[in-house]
This record gives structure tokens, C-alpha cells and sequence, in this order.
């Protein structure tokens, strides 16, 4: 089984308040949000976003089980199957919230990698960066 915390930004842990960033042409402030649970097999994710594509609350829970099956909750659709793969230093997540399927990934990123990308893309799609509100310490 892998762990989730590989696929987070270094240095994030739950209660980190965290700056939402998405790219219009270059990377603007589109929100504010905090991973509430921060484990080796599951995360909370809660936020708020304002885009063009995507606007309101964004809450994102999940649970990584034995044989890549996983337990996916969005903005309060639980997924009646999902399944993850880990490649790298990217986790992807294949859910199905009831008719609708979607595809969550997770990958460390940006300067020093203190960034988490994550992507959802399906019926709704949000592609930010998840940066720390505070700057991190240097080691």
C-alpha cells in the first residue's frame, strides 16, 4: 500500500492553511483551503474556490484500501467504486460518484516541492496548486 503523503507537498500536514492557485495565463489566488486530515492511508481536503470553471465549496475526502480500491467523497457525492495507482511521485484516483466518473491525481510539486497539484478532471474539472499560506521554514 502506498502512502498518501508521498503525493502532498513537503512540509504539508493537517491544518496547514494552504493558498488555492489555478493558471489563467499566469497563476493567480483563487481561494483558500486546509487539509482538515493528513494520514498515511487517507486526507480531508476543504476549501473554497472562485473560478471561471468552477465556484463554491470544494471538499474532497478519500481512503486508500488493500488492492488499490479506495473510498472517494466530493462535495458530498460518494463514489460506489474507485480504485488508485501510484506512479512516480503521482497518485491517481478513478471514481465513479454514481453516474458520473472522475479522475482525482495528487503530485508534489512547485519550488523545494512544497506545492500539491491536484487535478479533477470527469464531470467537473478543477486544476489547481495547493501552496502554503505561510512561507516554509528553511532547513
Amino acid at each position: 500500500m502506498v502512502d498518501f503523503r508521498n503525493f502532498i507537498g513537503r512540509g504539508t500536514g493537517a491544518g496547514s492553511k494552504l493558498n488555492v492557485f489555478a493558471q489563467v495565463v499566469f497563476f493567480v489566488n483563487v481561494g483558500s483551503g486546509e487539509f482538515i486530515d493528513l494520514g498515511a492511508t487517507q486526507a480531508a481536503f476543504k476549501g473554497k474556490i472562485d473560478t471561471v470553471f468552477y465556484k463554491g465549496e470544494f471538499s474532497l475526502t478519500l481512503k486508500l484500501l488493500e488492492d488499490g480500491k479506495a473510498e472517494v467523497t466530493l462535495n458530498g457525492a460518494r463514489a460506489s467504486q474507485a480504485t488508485y495507482t501510484a506512479s512516480g511521485n503521482k497518485l491517481t484516483i478513478d471514481a465513479k460518484l454514481g453516474s458520473r466518473s472522475q479522475v482525482i491525481t495528487f503530485e508534489p510539486g512547485g519550488k523545494g516541492n512544497v506545492e500539491t497539484f491536484l487535478g479533477v478532471t470527469g464531470t467537473q474539472n478543477i486544476n489547481v496548486h495547493l501552496a502554503p499560506a505561510e512561507k516554509p521554514a528553511v532547513a
